[in-house]
């Protein structure tokens, strides 16, 4: 199944035949165009990825996250959404005129450090694709992006939702604080 959100908040469902990969998208209302260069950013994760892809001049292509839909899924399940994440970013650089990428920093702690190995392994196949296609890859910290956008590296999730919503225009606050992530680092990736 695929889900398309507009303005993060409004949800549109459309079957797909594969439960592996859930996407939700950012349903821009203009066509999204391979005319001008675009700033790709990834939040790789296990269950969730999240990107966005904007224009120089700010404009929300696309966003959205890639989400798995099994609660334990085997080893086996966690090579196959490795793949099936590659193929999606691949179709989507075959599709866009993408200038750079800009990847969030890793960063494990004792709660998290059982999925590293999937993470790398979804970090390594993207960075690859990425170098083989001669895009440069930029990688922030979370702590950069929020002194970046609101001038306090410890600023809270709320403030960063805030401030992506004033700087792109969003009539509504991002529905995840991913989505503001998401947007907050293709912005920084955007003005360096």
């Amino acid at each position: 199944m695929r889900i398309f959100f507009n303005r993060f908040t409004q949800w549109k469902r459309r079957e797909k035949k594969s439960d592996q990969l859930c996407s939700f998208r950012f349903a821009n209302d203009g066509e999204i165009g391979n005319i001008q260069p675009m700033i790709l950013w990834i939040d790789p994760g296990v269950r969730k990825l999240w990107y966005a892809l904007i224009s120089p001049d700010l404009q929300i292509l696309d966003a959205g996250i890639l989400l798995q839909q099994k609660t334990s899924p085997s080893r086996e399940d966690q090579f196959e959404r490795v793949t099936q994440i590659f193929d999606f970013f691949e179709t989507l650089l075959a599709s866009h005129n993408i200038e750079k990428v800009a990847i969030e920093k890793l960063f494990f702690t004792s709660y998290n450090q059982n999925n590293a190995e999937f993470v790398y392994a979804i970090r390594g196949a993207l960075m690859m694709l990425f170098f083989k296609n001669k895009i440069p890859v930029l990688e922030y910290t979370p702590i950069e992006l929020k002194k970046y956008i609101t001038g306090n590296g410890k600023a809270e999730k709320m403030l960063v939702q805030r401030t992506i919503m004033r700087i792109f225009k969003l009539q509504d606050l991002p529905q995840f604080n991913d989505a503001a992530d998401a947007l907050g680092l293709a912005y920084l990736a955007a003005r360096k």
